[in-house]
């Protein structure tokens, strides 16, 4: 697996070390009683996900929104809800089934390549209103209570910085922007009085702890 080391001679029985390279500096992340243990801490690492209890399930499915609260989230990730005066709920594609058992009694279909798709039902018109504006936008549907995407990357702050975005554009990589940090970029800290040319200092919490993962230009 990758970034994990086998240290049979370590006197306990975690015995698999796991570490990663970022930006030319390895970072320990742990050890663990199994290789695939520490293979699943760095596969959800990658994607984002909850390291701190592995042998925890999957969360669970957000809860159904109001119709109010769909419009608000819509409203926060600059979407506008499709409506229809010939829907029975008001919005396009959105089909109000009274008789329907449960709770979720709006039904979303949509036509594509003349073929008409079913995507789904939903406690509120409004919640699959916002599942139809957020598909024809490209946003991420699996979650309709997430926050709204990062904001856009700030300018380039040097030629190198504008090559580093280049860069990335070329390994197919996105840039994490925050729009709580004064550089633009999620753990990334000017430090003006850093000697040298290097003044950006980038940082990640890793299990609990702030880990520096070195200076860049």
């Amino acid at each position: 697996y990758k970034g994990v080391t086998f240290y049979p001679n370590r006197q306990c029985s975690k015995k698999y070390q796991l570490k990663v390279k970022v930006g030319g500096t390895t970072v320990f992340l742990g050890c663990f009683a199994t290789a695939e243990q520490a293979a699943l801490f760095y596969a959800r690492r990658e994607a984002g996900r909850d390291t701190s209890d592995l042998t925890a399930p999957p969360p669970p499915p957000p809860p159904p929104i109001s119709g109010a609260e769909a419009v608000r989230q819509a409203e926060s990730e600059g979407l506008t809800l499709a409506t229809s005066s010939s829907s029975n709920s008001g919005y396009r594609g959105v089909c109000n089934c009274p008789k329907r058992r449960g709770t979720k009694k709006y039904e979303l279909h949509m036509r594509v390549g003349g073929k008409k798709l079913h995507l789904g039902v939903f406690a509120t018109a409004e919640e699959a209103a916002l599942f139809y504006a957020r598909r024809e936008a490209g946003r991420d549907t699996s979650d309709l209570t997430a926050p709204p995407p990062p904001p856009p990357p700030p300018a380039p702050s040097s030629a190198v910085g504008a090559e580093a975005i280049r860069q990335a554009g070329r390994e197919g990589l996105t840039l994490v922007t925050s729009s709580n940090n004064s550089t633009g970029y999620k753990g990334v800290t000017f430090c003006p009085k850093q000697k040298g040319t290097k003044k950006y200092m980038l940082q990640e919490w890793v299990c609990g702890k702030q880990v520096s993962l070195g200076y860049f230009a």
